[in-house]
């Protein structure tokens, strides 16, 4: 099997980058966790690691189920040094000359159904997007956090654009011990060391939009929060000016409501209106908040602690026509543009649901599920990445995740069946052990096709 380690090789390829995942870790437990990762893009599919060794492990290497198991168990990996590190690779991504453009933090959180009462944390959850057909499902909630960093998109003939590519870091597993929002606090937290001297922006919906989130995050002075909010939040008009008279100065003016913004800005078939008003949820910062209003009167607020004058984004060359096509008059309202940035977390809870099988896992216990559903967020932010990272899939920087892995799946087959066959040919006595290598490609191409 030593030919499938050969430089330009796919696997050789996988092998060095899977592998930095699992840097801290003995040679033996790195080798195990790497043939792990890379069994996921083979058989397109993770339900367990018993159906992994089963189906492909068993066939390219000696080590028994428990040697994986054990391997997992291991100190030196957890489920935060997998998101660090793939937090480390999403901010390798930025070009020298897009180091002082801004990059975005989005948390939200997810539910998977399960149809069983035995795994740990399981509970009754309202599923507010009704993927079941019923308002509340029984399962398990994932806090995560994704990061869009910005990466330069060549177009031929003609000047590069900036696309902010948007990397799934991680997950964290919810439980009765500790809230969402804390759980989304200690995500940010993570990634925040990572940043510094950048501009960070942090996405978040209506749900998230509380005063012990917003006073945590901000304590880091390069983060900023763009946020949907209800719409009945109370919001103040800036202080009065001292007028001389005794007594203590008002903190704050009247009361707002969102009937006394002025619609005065057309932004993507809305109305939108703009006010600098003081509220709760952000203390004592004067808040850039903007109320937007469809055709049908169907009205929103949204919240920013970033002022646009100090926005340090290279706007005229963004791929999104909505974010390249802002005139200069309406700078103002550019951070709500960027809120729609975070749609992107979606998109990628979307995909793992779909096709990488977030929700398949068949493991009872918190740890082992939380490991798991890093394993397959790691698998599927790691092909976002590759084609940036590695000149052999460059041609895949504007496809998806999903085409990649259906490239890497036929190429590990393919270089696993000549190392098979390579390997027997110099060992075998008779042309038994070259006809099972001949019908397991075959098999394999079928399950390509």
């Amino acid at each position: 099997m030593s030919s499938l380690y050969l430089e330009n090789s796919t696997m050789g390829s996988l092998f060095r980058f899977f592998s930095r995942y699992f840097s801290k870790a003995t040679r033996p437990t790195q080798f195990l966790l790497t043939w792990l990762v890379i069994a996921q893009l083979a058989l397109q599919s993770f339900p367990s690691l018993r159906f992994l060794h089963r189906n492909f492990l068993s066939q390219v290497t000696p080590r028994c189920l428990n040697s994986y198991y054990r391997a997992l168990r291991n100190e030196t990996v957890t489920s935060r040094s997998l998101r660090l590190q793939t937090a480390e690779l999403a901010c390798s991504l930025i070009p020298a000359s897009l180091q002082n453009e801004p990059v975005f933090l989005s948390v939200d959180d997810t539910t998977v159904p399960k149809f069983g009462k035995k795994f740990d944390a399981v509970s009754l959850l309202h599923d507010h997007a009704c993927h079941t057909g019923k308002p509340y499902v029984n399962g398990h909630c994932f806090v995560s956090l994704t990061l869009s960093v910005p990466v330069s998109s060549q177009r031929e003939g003609k000047a590069p654009l900036i696309r902010y590519l948007a990397i799934p870091i991680g997950y964290r597993m919810w439980t009765k011990e500790r809230t969402k929002l804390e759980l989304a606090s200690d995500l940010v937290e993570e990634v925040i060391p990572l940043l510094k001297g950048r501009q960070v922006l942090l996405f978040f919906d209506s749900w998230y939009a509380k005063r012990s989130l917003i006073e945590r995050v901000l304590q880091h002075p390069q983060l900023n929060i763009i946020c949907n909010v209800r719409c009945d939040s109370a919001m103040y008009e800036l202080p009065p000016l001292p007028n001389g008279k005794p007594g203590r100065p008002k903190k704050h003016g009247t009361r707002i409501h969102l009937n006394d913004f002025t619609l005065s800005w057309e932004m993507d078939g809305m109305r939108v209106g703009h006010r600098l008003v003081l509220t709760n949820i952000c203390g004592e910062r004067r808040i850039h908040a903007y109320v937007s209003c469809t055709a049908s009167g169907s009205r929103r607020l949204f919240f920013s602690t970033l002022d646009p004058k100090n926005l340090h984004m290279s706007c005229a060359w963004q791929e999104r026509k909505v974010l390249r096509d802002a005139p200069a008059s309406g700078m103002e309202y550019y951070p709500l543009k960027l809120y729609k940035l975070r749609w992107a977390i979606e998109t990628n809870y979307y995909e793992q649901k779909t096709f990488w099988s977030l929700n398949a896992y068949r493991i009872r216990r918190k740890n082992g599920i939380e490991h798991m559903v890093n394993l397959v967020n790691l698998v599927h932010s790691s092909l976002k990445m590759l084609p940036y990272l590695d000149d052999h899939f460059a041609k895949y920087q504007d496809a998806s995740p999903q085409e990649l892995r259906s490239h890497l799946s036929w190429q590990i087959q393919r270089e696993i069946f000549f190392g098979t066959l390579i390997s027997k040919a110099q060992t075998a006595k008779n042309s038994t052990d070259l006809v099972q290598a001949l019908r397991k490609l075959a098999s394999a191409t079928t399950e390509v096709a």
